[in-house]
């Protein structure tokens, strides 16, 4: 496989699909083709998720999966990360509203990082 091009017009990019494997799929696949032209790539999902898809990394050098949890949310099956653990994704967008903290979080941190 050829190395991706290294050079400084590369960006740092966070994928943060919606939590349905129909969702993050298409992500991953954007996020090997970035990868392919240089971009380090920061993947935020669920555990599981990161799992699943693990395997169709192209780029784990430059793909980095970070896992968020996934909060209850009353009336979600206990341990529900995707949309595809439960028949509605309805109570599963609340769950992902209230990763917001873990997000902006991890974004504070990768930009105080970058322009260190």
């Amino acid at each position: 496989m050829a190395q991706p091009n290294q050079s400084s017009n590369n960006f740092h990019i966070a994928m943060f699909p919606w939590f349905a494997m129909g969702h993050i799929t298409p992500f991953l696949h954007l996020s090997n083709e970035l990868a392919a032209r240089g971009h380090r790539i920061s993947f935020l999902v669920p555990k599981k998720a990161q799992l699943e898809l693990q395997h169709l990394n192209l780029h784990p050098n430059l793909i980095t999966f970070h896992t968020i949890t996934v909060p209850h949310v009353e009336g979600l099956p206990e341990g529900t990360e995707i949309a595809s653990d439960i028949p509605t994704s309805m109570l599963l967008s609340i769950a992902l509203d209230l990763t917001r903290d873990q997000i902006q979080g991890f974004l504070k941190i990768s930009v105080a990082v970058t322009f260190k």
